[in-house]
């Protein structure tokens, strides 16, 4: 019966909709999460617990949640929240622990895995893990005032930050009591990390790169169809020359127009070195181009050229 009423409401929304296309998300509520660990029962004398599960086809993310120390009797809830990601780390203060983790898309969920934990102690301090939280790994930004920031550990009294340039030369090596640390970064690409202390023991380091570009790449030149020419064929091919800067991965935007104003685009094409177009319609033909860059930096707009197929 519930499947004759869904395909009856399929139906009406295939006719109400018309030729729109219509996405529907795969059912994953009858499939299973595989969790890799913590193991149920699991037992840790340091206070970060690393959650590890693989991951599902057609979820788009997955809600972990953390009670204390039951879901049914819980005095506190520790953390609900939802991932992309196939991993997660937290702090647990000692204490036992009840979580559970589901997988999710935008319209259905599959059945919560749970299991229990307990952190016993912090003895073995050398096993947290610094989570680093922000700027994303790998950015590519031209933003160079950054915020560094990490996620705190318990019974740490002191963070080592360390950040090196893209020859591993040491430029920052900060011991700080805080979670953050404001840097203002040259173009270039590094490697930042951080690692903590409770006095006596050390973590491993967390690390991330990012790469800043500042730098806009250079304009374009246009060079052929040259301005003014004609042309009794339909294919077009248009050439350019731009000389590179390093920095971040560089690309270049042809512009067609149908009208001198240049406001009816007709061709909008990434393109490098070459591009050849097929115009069928005779007429007359302006084009411009523009350069970009991977960090959101870009030159200035070409002049434009015009031709006319005949």
């Amino acid at each position: 019966m519930r499947s004759n009423m869904r395909y009856i409401f399929l139906s009406f929304l295939f006719l109400y909709l018309g030729c729109e296309e219509i996405v529907l998300e795969a059912d994953i509520s009858d499939k299973q999460l595989v969790v890799l660990a913590p193991t149920d029962n699991a037992q840790f004398n340091s206070t970060s617990v690393t959650f590890t599960w693989e991951p599902l086809e057609d979820a788009t993310k997955y809600q972990i949640q953390i009670a204390k120390p039951t879901f049914e009797n819980a005095t506190e809830i520790i953390l609900n929240t939802e991932t992309t990601e196939t991993t997660f780390t937290q702090q647990l203060n000692v204490g036992t622990y009840e979580w559970r983790i589901r997988a999710l898309n935008s319209s259905y969920s599959t059945p919560f895995v749970t299991r229990k934990l307990t952190v016993l102690s912090n003895n073995d301090f050398s096993s947290n893990v610094v989570v680093l939280n922000s700027p994303t790994n790998n950015l590519i930004t031209n933003t160079a005032s950054q915020q560094l920031s990490w996620s705190s550990i318990i019974g740490a009294t002191s963070y080592q930050l360390q950040i090196f340039d893209n020859s591993s030369t040491l430029v920052v090596d900060q011991n700080l009591t805080t979670t953050t640390y404001n840097y203002t970064f040259t173009d270039n690409s590094f490697t930042w990390k951080v690692r903590a202390t409770n006095g006596s023991d050390y973590t491993l380091y967390s690390s991330r790169t990012i790469l800043v570009d500042t730098t806009s790449p250079n304009t374009p030149t246009l060079t052929a169809p040259v301005n003014n020419s004609s042309t009794s064929g339909t294919s077009v091919t248009f050439n350019y020359s731009r000389t590179p800067i390093n920095g971040s991965t560089e690309f270049d935007s042809l512009y067609v127009y149908t009208d001198s104003n240049l406001s009816n685009l007709f061709v909008k094409k990434q393109i490098t070195n070459s591009h050849t177009e097929t115009i069928a319609t005779s007429g007359t033909y302006f084009w411009r181009m523009k350069a970009f860059d991977a960090a959101g930096n870009s030159s200035s707009t070409t002049n434009s050229f015009s031709f006319t197929i005949n």
